[in-house]
């Protein structure tokens, strides 16, 4: 099949007419229904529990459908060792099991494709009632590459998903909502993310500046061990540009690459890390949102407020607005919340800073501390839900059917985090950094 191109109209129809094509040949050809597979009350589904004792024992369990499903699709790479998506043959099966597996799962949960690209390795799926992303097609050519097993291993990857689901499903009374739309995730693609790590700054300067560098390549092998497989690739670079020092000497001798330095930091120093926020919420919701507190009253809506309501926007960020702040914010300072004189450079060669280009930034996190240790997540939360009865209430308003939480839960989540590691930033030798990351590629 050539790569499809065009609209992404055609490409939907390519996508609907192969995933189509795929669940009809499996059945005529496998008599294999992909539905009963996937179905949560069937025997694939509830093979997936783990099995004590030898592989043998363990694929005994699975039961035949899904052996079947299994073989039908590894009988199409032939004779080959391995996919080849230069093979007509190959890329057919290759491109019908992806365009299915995006299908079903729209089908099951909602949601939609988006198209980044030409290349359908690049065609996202994004989820309406989660803010979760996948690859459909990259994950059918992993799943075609990896061989014996696919099966068990789509079932527990969609599986993953369907928990997500239900749990989301349960904290809205049983009946999932649409909270996201293409836009929350093109957000992803295009706006920088807001991540803090907290280093223990001591144990760094210790091995990058007076341990020999020898003995450093031999600590980052030891902690590398701890980090997930994929990892791999990234370890085996640090090691690689660690064994071209003398060995002999210190790497802050002999180095003053940043990259280095932060990726050797991240394995053999840091103790926390916050999970990745956008910037934009970071800075304009977030921040802002600890800094406001848990009001008790709030203030009368504007016409601008009252207009912007009208218009859609979150009654969360409404909120954060207009009521005034419990905290004094820095005015013009880094983030709303740092001085000048609060920040810092966390890199031994003491040069400029620019987190335009990526560089890191260590901050005070006293200055965070008298907020973060006042901060209730459940107040807050019910400090939302009266904003939105006070908003529902006043003369001129929209009526707000159903006011979502999203915005105000993820914030609380974030400030929790942020607390944590401010806390975890307390000990002797410890250091607070922010840093920017680039999009999701």
């Amino acid at each position: 099949m050539p790569e499809p191109r065009g609209r992404p109209e055609e490409w939907m129809q390519k996508l609907t007419a192969a995933a189509r094509s795929f669940a009809d040949k499996l059945r005529g050809q496998a008599g294999v229904d992909v539905r009963d597979i996937l179905d949560p009350e069937g025997e694939a589904v509830a093979s997936l529990v783990e099995v004590e004792g030898s592989a043998g024992a363990a694929a005994l369990v699975l039961p035949m459908d899904l052996i079947t499903f299994e073989t039908w699709i590894l009988g199409h790479i032939g004779d080959r060792d391995e996919l080849d998506l230069d093979v007509n043959v190959h890329r057919d099966i290759w491109f019908g099991f992806g365009a299915w597996i995006g299908e079903a799962l729209r089908h099951r949960h909602g949601g939609f494709w988006l198209f980044p690209a030409d290349d359908p390795h690049a065609w996202h799926f994004g989820f309406s009632k989660i803010l979760l992303e996948i690859a459909p097609h990259a994950f059918a050519e992993k799943l075609l590459r990896a061989g014996p097993g696919l099966g068990r291993r789509m079932l527990s990857e969609i599986e993953r998903i369907r928990e997500q689901h239900d749990a989301a499903a349960a904290e809205d009374g049983g009946k999932p909502k649409d909270r996201y739309a293409p836009q929350h995730y093109a957000r992803l693609h295009t706006v920088p993310l807001a991540q803090w790590l907290v280093l223990d700054q001591a144990a760094l300067a210790e091995l990058w500046g007076k341990k020999s560098a020898k003995d450093l390549r031999a600590r980052v092998a030891a902690d590398a061990k701890r980090l997930p497989p994929q990892n791999a690739p990234i370890i085996a670079k640090i090691d690689e540009a660690l064994s071209k020092l003398d060995g002999d000497k210190p790497a802050g001798e002999q180095v003053q690459e940043r990259g280095l330095y932060e990726a050797v930091a991240q394995i053999v120093a840091l103790r926390r890390a916050t999970a990745p926020v956008a910037i934009d919420i970071m800075e304009k919701v977030v921040l802002p949102a600890l800094h406001m507190g848990v009001p008790d009253k709030f203030p009368p809506l504007g016409a601008d407020d009252i207009d912007g309501l009208k218009k859609g926007t979150d009654l969360f960020a409404v909120m954060v607005d207009v009521v005034p702040y419990a905290h004094a914010a820095e005015e013009g300072g880094f983030l709303g919340a740092f001085k000048t004189e609060d920040m810092s450079t966390p890199y031994p060669d003491r040069r400029d800073l620019e987190l335009g280009r990526g560089d890191w930034v260590a901050v005070n996190p006293g200055r965070l501390r008298p907020m973060l240790d006042r901060f209730d997540a459940n107040r807050f939360l019910l400090a939302f839900e009266k904003f939105v009865q006070y908003v529902g209430a006043q003369p001129g308003v929209p009526r707000i059917a159903d006011a979502s939480r999203a915005l105000a839960e993820s914030s609380a989540r974030a400030i929790l985090d942020i607390k944590a590691a401010v806390q975890a930033a307390a000990g002797e030798g410890k250091v607070l950094v922010f840093r920017m990351l680039p999009p999701p590629a």
